[in-house]
């Protein structure tokens, strides 16, 4: 597990979407307005994400599959200098107090391979926040992106209305061939 207090890793450098799960200390409500930004633990693999969290002074753990996440969305927002963008990747939930940040830079290329990656990793779709808030669907999680399933597994021959394996290797048998019967005769017996 990427552990994001690990030396060399922050969300600045942004957490590796194929070396899942991953731990780190995130901000809260990274889409809201209002100027109060707490810190959070979130637990992230695959299929869950764990958010520890407080609220009105008592802990608080939340359990998310990251399907119920609307996407991986992309911020763009002014940066530190004049000219500058800063580009927040996260999952989107609909509920913002949900949504979590994964990594925040100010090159807009590396931010886009993050976006890219992070939704191929989770299977979400990409989505776009506008300024206003509003979300834009910039690309849905395609099939290309889903793990093909294993081939389904051979029912019971009874219930399938098919011959057995080993039967089905074997040749039919020749109706117009039949040995020659001999019948009413005595039986001989050769003995020394």
């Amino acid at each position: 597990m990427q552990d994001a207090t690990d030396p060399g890793s922050s969300l600045v450098d942004g957490l590796d979407p194929h070396r899942l799960p991953h731990r780190f200390t995130a901000r809260n409500e990274p889409l809201s307005r209002s100027g109060e930004k707490t810190s959070f633990e979130v637990y992230i693999d695959r299929d869950t994400v764990v958010m520890k969290r407080k609220l009105a002074g008592l802990p608080l753990t939340v359990v998310l599959p990251t399907n119920t996440f609307t996407g991986v969305y992309a911020r763009v927002t002014p940066g530190t200098a004049p000219e500058v963008l800063t580009v927040s990747i996260g999952l989107h939930h609909r509920d913002p107090a949900l949504c979590v940040e994964l990594m925040s830079s100010e090159s807009v290329e590396a931010a886009a391979g993050y976006w890219r990656d992070w939704a191929d990793a989770l299977d979400l779709p990409l989505v776009a926040v506008e300024p206003d808030g509003s979300i834009e669907i910039v690309a849905e999680a395609g099939p290309s992106k889903s793990v093909e399933r294993p081939a389904a597994r051979r029912r019971v021959a009874a219930l399938t209305n098919r011959r057995p394996r080993f039967l089905v290797r074997r040749k039919p048998g020749n109706r117009s061939y039949r040995p020659a019967v001999f019948a009413g005769e005595r039986e001989i017996i050769a003995r020394n």
